[in-house]
């Protein structure tokens, strides 16, 4: 320890036990704040043991845990084939099953502990007629996909006892419109002219399963459909030519106002490289904040350039490359 104009340097060593420190004491109050479940045992509602399921949507069911903050749920079909594992916050969980015989355990958990898992609990899920109280599980796009592509399949599972499916497909722009519909469809895909996507906006597309008796619900997603490219970052700092000793470096840049109509989340990658082509990059990170951090550990002359991509994979141009110099 070194005193210099009555003030106390302390080495690296010190600042290194005093960051573990602090971080050994913020894990050990999220511990003791969370609530020990470890011994409690979730209490299952529906479905038990032997239930028989006509259909194919099952609603799982169960008791609420004290100082639980969620549930994972895993689904077994013939005691080989994991189906689902899913974790939620809530205490049902709905699934839809083709016909066949299938287990299902359930745990709880917060951010310290958590409980076993309930014995595996068998059931049966059989085809019906009565279409009514069922469902199509969709399958592609997914829900909420953003994209710049309008050449779109879309596909959904089969459902057992279903002669016919319905498509709707509505863009929804202020109002809700339809912009396409088609019936008795008997295959489980389908595509669609891609003008009928004329513009950027929200489209819903559902589908419902049909046959002689009874017919779903409309099964709905929606899907973005966003081409309009980023704006070109823009850096911040450090300035061009900066002049900085070997540490951590905080690079700031600005998206600027997205001008789309769908505004889909931007993720913005740096590049840091030992020459202004790029040709060696010696670090490149994606972030969706409008900073990021590096170290330097080599004297060196770098340069630096940030790309914009939103969710729908629209790229912008590069930055404007500039230079930090590390003494």
């Amino acid at each position: 320890m070194k005193k210099l104009n009555n003030t106390i340097l302390y080495p690296n060593w010190y600042s290194i036990i005093l960051i573990l420190t602090l971080l050994f004491i913020a894990f050990a109050c999220d511990d003791i704040l969370e609530e020990d479940i470890t011994n409690d045992v979730v209490q299952v509602i529906s479905p038990t043991e032997g239930t028989v399921i006509e259909g194919n949507t099952v609603q799982f069911l169960w008791q609420t845990i004290e100082g639980a903050d969620s549930y994972r749920v895993q689904i077994i079909k013939n005691n080989q084939r994991h189906v689902a594992d899913s974790l939620v916050t809530i205490t049902n969980f709905t699934y839809n099953l083709d016909p066949g015989d299938y287990q299902w355990r359930i745990k709880a958990e917060n951010f310290a502990y958590e409980t076993d898992y309930t014995f595996p609990i068998n059931f049966e899920m059989r085809a019906s007629e009565d279409l009514s109280n069922q469902s199509v599980l969709l399958q592609t796009p997914s829900e909420n996909l953003y994209t710049n592509n309008k050449n779109i399949i879309f596909t959904w599972n089969s459902l057992a006892s279903a002669d016919t499916y319905t498509f709707v497909l509505a863009k929804k722009l202020g109002g809700e419109q339809t912009v396409f519909q088609q019936a008795d469809i008997t295959k489980t895909s389908l595509n669609i002219d891609p003008t009928k996507l004329d513009e950027d906006a929200e489209y819903i597309w559902k589908l419902k399963a049909i046959n002689t008796t009874s017919e779903t619900f409309f099964s709905v997603r929606s899907l973005f459909i966003d081409t309009v490219i980023p704006n070109q970052p823009t850096l911040s700092e450090p300035l061009d030519d900066a002049k900085v000793s070997p540490s951590s470096v905080t690079f700031n840049w600005a998206n600027g106002a997205d001008s789309g109509t769908i505004q889909s989340l931007i993720t913005n990658t740096l590049e840091i490289s030992t020459n202004a082509d790029f040709n060696t990059i010696i670090h490149s990170a994606s972030t969706t904040n409008n900073s990021a951090v590096y170290e330097f550990v080599t004297p060196n002359t770098y340069y630096w350039r940030i790309k914009a991509i939103d969710a729908a994979k629209n790229e912008s141009d590069y930055s404007i490359v500039r230079s930090i110099v590390i003494e």
